[in-house]
């Protein structure tokens, strides 16, 4: 992979730290004021078709009736590293999907900012994760082996569009 290191050893001891405590478990949405309702931008809508372990190689995102998930995924069977984070105004609650091993995904203590670093063999790995009536989600930086994941490597909702760049923010009400 070609480009520039992003993640310096300083943010990736912190991420490995902040990573290591265990992951807070996911409670049913609260639903204030009908918040839960509204719908996040097309672009996000709608889970991949045919999506499965050894697919393209990249981060997946989607959201649904049940929330946000990403899932990380490559061909082949040797080791890849994916890294991010994203980032939310209001609290997040998370569900770890398929981790194993060296695998971590931890929320900060005040519960708006995700990070993952999952080492990856070719098949799944990833999160779901709700808002708690968020606006917006900032994602990235996006890392695969310490390098920042290109655009065309990130696949958002049943379509799988590209964002035009990492970082990138997903917003509820665009179209």
């Amino acid at each position: 992979m070609t480009g520039t290191p992003i993640l310096g050893a300083a943010v990736t001891a912190a991420l490995v730290v902040s990573a290591l405590a265990a992951p807070r478990a996911m409670a049913d949405p609260p639903v204030p004021g009908g918040c839960h309702d509204g719908v996040w931008g097309a672009r996000v809508q709608g889970s991949p078709p045919s999506f499965d372990g050894g697919d393209r190689a990249g981060d997946y995102l989607w959201h649904d009736e049940s929330g946000f998930h990403l899932r990380v995924t490559h061909r082949g069977d040797g080791p890849d590293v994916f890294t991010g984070t994203i980032s939310s105004p209001t609290p997040m609650r998370l569900v770890p999907v398929r981790l194993e091993g060296e695998d971590r995904a931890d929320l900060a203590p005040d519960g708006r900012t995700l990070w993952f670093s999952f080492a990856h063999y070719g098949h799944l790995d990833g999160i779901d994760f709700i808002t708690d009536c968020a606006d917006h989600l900032a994602v990235g930086p996006l890392t695969v082996d310490g390098w920042g994941l290109p655009p065309g490597r990130v696949y958002l909702g049943a379509a799988e569009i590209h964002p035009d760049q990492v970082p990138f923010v997903v917003a509820r009400h665009e179209g």
